[in-house]
């Protein structure tokens, strides 16, 4: 079992948030685990056969205090990305339902409150700073286009349930 981990500070205690990859013969799970306090808790899973795939993207800081820790889903079927953003102050994912080819995230965008996030096209010199586009939560596909710089993607906070400090498991099967 492999693990990809990084190190971070909410409030005053510290935590580990790492990727947990197991390999079987047909297939691989990504693991997203939170170990607090030595204890680890599966905040998501991927189970895929098809090489699709999680990868740690970026953190956010704010005054030396780590807001949130952005990852990628990338599909391989899709050939696209989803963005999951774990919020370090209220415990919760919250994740782009549509898939995006050749956007990436702005991490000191993302507003949990509003539900949303800017993405900027991987060619961004294409196009003024001004042309932006908003997708609702019905697009579920947005292919790499030259006409958008940046795209206003909702994000949807991922079922999360914490009883007795143990998180429930969420599973994305692609």
């Amino acid at each position: 079992m492999e693990q990809n981990s990084t190190r971070c500070h909410s409030s005053a205690e510290q935590d580990t948030l790492y990727i947990e990859i197991e390999k079987a013969e047909f297939e691989i799970i990504y693991r997203l685990c939170l170990n607090q306090q030595g204890r680890k808790n599966v905040v998501y899973e991927l189970k895929t056969s098809d090489d699709s795939s999680i990868d740690f993207v970026q953190s956010y800081m704010v005054n030396g205090i780590r807001k949130l820790d952005c990852f990628v889903v990338y599909d391989n079927v899709a050939d696209g990305n989803r963005f999951l953003f774990y919020d370090y102050e209220s415990r919760v994912i919250h994740m782009t339902p549509a898939c995006f080819s050749d956007f990436y995230p702005i991490c000191s965008s993302a507003d949990f409150s509003k539900g949303e996030v800017l993405l900027i096209n991987g060619h961004s010199h294409l196009k003024q700073p001004n042309d932006t586009v908003s997708i609702d939560s019905k697009v579920t596909y947005v292919p790499f286009n030259r006409n958008n710089r940046i795209i206003k993607a909702k994000l949807v906070p991922y079922t999360q349930v914490e009883k007795d400090k143990i998180y429930q498991t969420t599973e994305d099967h692609i």
